[in-house]
């Protein structure tokens, strides 16, 4: 119909609505969080018409933006922006590849790293402790994040923890395309801890807080000596095909709360 051609939202809403939503002031991330790459000068007004979420920020779903003639990118993983790299003053680093693209194409580049880990509703560990059916009189927000080396992760409440019976017709469907287990017998009732992505630090943490399952994407070297060692099992998913829910979700809840912006996931498997 005519009147979808001009259904959009100034950029400055949209912003607000998102951080309103995500609430990256309250985690301490190893990236920024929020609006990372505006395209369009400040004096000027910029409507959002369409969005594009995706997991990781790469070139492959820049080119899939621009075919979709997108008007923002999304994503949980803001490759090329994190706080710890070192290049971004050369001008052949992705971050500058990246940006360079994104200006020519007028996209403007949002990412949520915490924030969509730890949301409440669409975030990766929640939508991973729904989807295995643990039992909602234990499901409960636990405090996963651990790591001593930096203050700043101390404050982030990202893990969730359930009671449920697990099997591996139960995992083949939250995770459709494979997983690693140790010590894992299917049909038994766990305690899980769910930390998607990189949360094998957080393994002997979850030990310790009595859980006696452990659901991550990567894993380390010695996860599974910790896990023959300490009777508990583990399974690992990959980091990227734990984390696709959030981004997919975001798209769902744009589309359904946003109005005058369509939102579409698209996922390049990593």
């Amino acid at each position: 119909p005519y009147t979808t051609l001009f259904r959009s939202m100034l950029i400055q809403e949209f912003t607000d609505r998102l951080n309103k939503l995500l609430t990256p002031e309250l985690y301490h991330d190893f990236c920024p969080d929020g609006l990372i790459v505006n395209t369009t000068p400040n004096h000027l007004p910029r409507e959002i018409h369409k969005v594009i979420t995706g997991v990781s920020l790469r070139m492959d779903l820049i080119m899939a933006a621009v075919k979709e003639q997108a008007d923002a990118i999304i994503v949980h993983h803001p490759n090329g922006f994190w706080f710890s790299e070192k290049d971004k003053t050369i001008i052949d680093s992705n971050f500058a590849n990246y940006t360079r693209e994104l200006i020519s194409a007028q996209i403007a580049l949002y990412g949520y790293h915490l924030p969509l880990d730890g949301h409440n509703s669409l975030g990766n560990n929640i939508t991973v402790a729904q989807k295995l059916h643990l039992e909602p009189n234990t499901l409960y927000r636990d405090l996963l994040i651990s790591r001593m080396v930096y203050d700043r992760f101390m404050q982030d409440n990202i893990g969730v923890g359930g009671e449920g019976v697990i099997t591996d017709e139960l995992l083949s469907e939250v995770f459709p395309k494979g997983y690693q287990s140790f010590n894992f017998e299917s049909g038994k009732k766990y305690k899980v801890a769910i930390c998607t992505g990189s949360g094998a630090s957080e393994l002997e943490e979850a030990y310790k807080r009595g859980y006696d399952m452990f659901i991550t994407g990567e894993i380390r070297e010695s996860t599974p000596i910790f896990s023959d060692e300490h009777n508990m099992a583990v399974i690992a998913a990959g980091h990227h095909r734990t984390e696709v829910f959030c981004v997919s979700n975001l798209a769902n809840y744009i589309n359904e709360n946003f109005n005058g912006v369509s939102a579409k996931f698209i996922d390049i498997d990593n």
